[in-house]
């Protein structure tokens, strides 16, 4: 006798009971399904405006992608970039930054230290893992944010006035 023809003799409630039945000895081969690496729920860079609280940019990354951001020192006025790699829990780990000269909180290379003098520029190597960038985007400091996926975002065009920036992995 076929599934079909045990079925069509049932009433609805029948019916509805048996389907429970089958969905919920279903149910736990999906479960395992999600939990395997290749079905993992997708990370997502997100760009967001804090002070308006909207999403104005995001991007599927993936653990190892790079982004990077940069811009002018404001007082020193000199070129800095800093790139970061996306970890595996969401994380941006600093990779390196550069700077074309010292000032406020620019690091200062000691003696001992790792780093290197590359296209006019003090390169530092990184390692700290950071939840997310914050940052107070300014038509001054002329912000740029190159994503994974080789975009760009100018950020003083999105926000001409000024705004407090949150730069994150979800």
């Amino acid at each position: 006798m076929s599934a079909g023809s045990r079925l069509r003799g049932r009433s609805w409630p029948a019916r509805l009971a048996m389907a429970a039945v089958a969905i919920t000895a279903f149910a736990p081969h999906v479960a395992d399904a999600d939990m395997c690496e290749e079905h993992a729920p997708e990370q997502v860079l997100v760009v967001e405006d804090v002070d308006g609280g909207r999403v104005v940019h995001r991007e599927p990354v993936r653990p190892g992608d790079r982004l990077m951001l940069s811009w002018v020192h404001s007082s020193e006025n000199v070129p800095v970039r800093g790139s970061f790699i996306v970890e595996a829990d969401g994380s941006l780990r600093v990779h390196e930054t550069a700077y074309a000269g010292f000032g406020p909180g620019l690091p200062a290379p000691q003696p001992g230290d790792a780093w290197q003098y590359r296209d006019g520029m003090i390169v530092t190597a990184g390692g700290a893992a950071l939840p997310e960038l914050r940052l107070r985007v300014s038509p001054i400091a002329r912000q740029r944010l190159i994503l994974p996926s080789g975009r760009e975002v100018n950020l003083p065009e999105l926000f001409p006035g000024g705004a407090a920036v949150r730069i994150g992995v979800r």
